[in-house]
């Protein structure tokens, strides 16, 4: 599904368009000119589903080069094993978080903290994946045509990023789970899920005065994003609590 001039929606689970596996986070893939990136692995789960979306809008696997995670939570990072063994996808994730990925850390990765709490099924698998790019906050991420600037916006989980660019002046940013539309935000019983950290991230984003958000879950925003960014923020200015998505 083409959403914008560079950007497709080619995964989505539950909590979305229902386009792949009912457990993967929104995927998105983005035209960077002569490459493609990945944005989010999803599951894991019948990834050939989100193979068969990328194809199916006439583009070849071949052309896909990179994969960027937002963060290493299993909807949105179980797959990247696989994304990077069948296709050999370069795999790009926060200086934080690469060595829990790269040992498959089911702790730090709050796998087993999500089963024992029933959001996934006891025989879950997240193979470990070895990273090839390990990203700061701040720091610029060059695929193919386009720059994008990784930020280091954490609260929902340590170790988690957003991708912003500029397109013909519109202000984009991947959010992963740090926002979603009408403001909400993802608040969870895990060990590094932290309020204050959410409220300086979501702080850093109302700065930026967004204009189109791909969200990791739910409708994405072509245009006034910042009203919706702005609304959480009202919320935590004001020492309350978003709502949960």
């Amino acid at each position: 599904m083409k959403l914008s001039d560079r950007v497709y929606l080619v995964g989505s689970g539950k909590f979305g368009m229902e386009m792949s596996h009912s457990m993967d986070c929104n995927v998105y893939l983005l035209d960077c000119g002569e490459e493609y990136a990945l944005i989010d692995a999803g599951s894991g789960l019948e990834p050939e589903r989100i193979v068969r979306n990328i194809e199916n809008n006439g583009i070849s696997m071949d052309r896909v080069t990179h994969l960027l995670l937002t963060h290493i939570h299993g909807d949105h990072a179980a797959g990247t094993a696989y994304w990077r063994e069948r296709f050999g996808l370069k795999v790009a994730v926060s200086k934080e978080a690469a060595p829990w990925l790269a040992n498959g850390d089911r702790d730090k990765t709050s796998l087993n903290h999500a089963i024992k709490g029933g959001v996934y099924p006891p025989d879950f698998q997240y193979p470990a994946c070895q990273v090839d790019i390990a990203l700061e906050d701040d720091c610029t991420l060059t695929i193919g045509q386009l720059s994008l600037s990784a930020l280091a916006t954490p609260g929902h989980s340590r170790g988690h990023l957003s991708f912003y660019w500029e397109e013909n002046g519109d202000k984009c940013l991947f959010s992963g789970d740090a926002v979603f539309a009408a403001g909400k935000v993802v608040i969870q019983y895990i060990w590094d899920c932290i309020i204050e950290e959410y409220a300086a991230t979501v702080d850093k984003l109302n700065r930026l005065s967004i204009d189109s958000l791909y969200p990791g879950h739910g409708p994405f925003l072509c245009s006034n994003a910042r009203n919706h960014i702005e609304a959480a923020h009202r919320y935590f200015s004001k020492l309350e609590v978003p709502p949960n998505l």
